[in-house]
């Protein structure tokens, strides 16, 4: 090899690293906006069928006063879920699911974090944490069976409140994640940038603490999540277990495409689990294990 071809190769493999570097940077600078898409948010329009649930109003412990919507249970047995969305939406892009919900006689709470749909603030992963504890704090107040309901970026919230709440009644997660670095690392997976994410969100790490019935579920051909992180989720879970993968469903339509029917079995499943103990308490606390 030749002087000057060598000389050129070296130019070449400087230039492609380089640019490599940049790309790198791009991402560990845009990360907030590719996990908080605030700017897409604004884009969103509200659907106005979340003004027929009561609007409420939760403090966090940093001082935060964030937006709610609240339906109480209207079945003594029922329970009320504490619904937390995507990171696409705001609070009304799940007033479909609050709806079913209402419908089969169980409460909602439909939560919004900081930054969101209006709301102070600016989002985080400590301060969306913080804004699920002060969603489920209103809803303890008023509700003795609570189970909590995380979308996408909303499993986050969801996993890590119900390893916080041992008094929980129902995880279901909806789409879920195995941490944000996987998803990084499968929608971006010539670069290294598992160690540069700042907001981590490790469901994989944390759903074994969570000691509440848990169900997922995911859609077959969702695009934004491999389904594969579904079922390594499920199987990190140490508590009664379900998962659902549903065929046709992609990422943003899997309530719609099925999970709606398994949810709603899932909670009367765990209403008769309930009748069974307040019966025989003998019988223990159990729950429908893998499907």
């Amino acid at each position: 090899m030749s002087e000057t071809v060598r000389l050129i190769l070296l130019s070449l493999l400087a230039i492609v690293l380089a640019g490599y570097a940049i790309v790198v940077a791009l991402l560990f600078w845009l990360q907030g906006r590719l996990v908080y898409p605030l700017e897409q948010i604004r884009g969103v329009a509200r659907n106005a069928a979340a003004d027929h649930i009561e609007p409420v109003t939760v403090r966090t412990a940093d001082g935060l006063v964030l937006p709610g919507r609240y339906a109480p249970a209207s079945q003594h047995d029922a329970f009320t879920v504490v619904l937390f969305h995507g990171n696409g939406e705001d609070l009304s892009q799940r007033v479909q699911i609050a709806h079913d919900l209402i419908v089969a006689g169980h409460g909602v709470y439909l939560a919004e974090y900081r930054g969101y749909g209006g709301a102070p603030g600016h989002p985080s992963e400590a301060g969306l944490y913080a804004d699920g504890r002060a969603a489920l704090d209103f809803v303890a107040q008023r509700a003795s069976r609570i189970a909590v309901h995380g979308f996408s970026l909303g499993t986050g919230v969801a996993v890590r409140m119900a390893s916080e709440y041992e008094a929980l009644s129902a995880l279901i997660l909806e789409a879920p994640f195995t941490c944000i670095a996987d998803v990084a690392r499968a929608r971006f997976p010539l670069f290294a940038l598992r160690g540069m994410v700042r907001d981590r969100y490790d469901n994989l790490a944390s759903i074994g603490r969570v000691r509440a019935p848990v169900l997922i579920c995911g859609g077959l051909a969702d695009a934004v999540i491999p389904p594969v992180q579904f079922a390594r989720l499920h199987s990190a879970v140490r508590a009664p277990r379900r998962l659902e993968l549903i065929d046709r469903a992609g990422h943003a339509d899997v309530w719609e495409q099925g999970a709606r029917e398994h949810v709603l079995r899932f909670l009367d499943d765990l209403r008769r689990v309930s009748a069974a103990v307040e019966t025989d308490p003998q019988h223990g606390r159990t729950a429908p294990h893998d499907a």
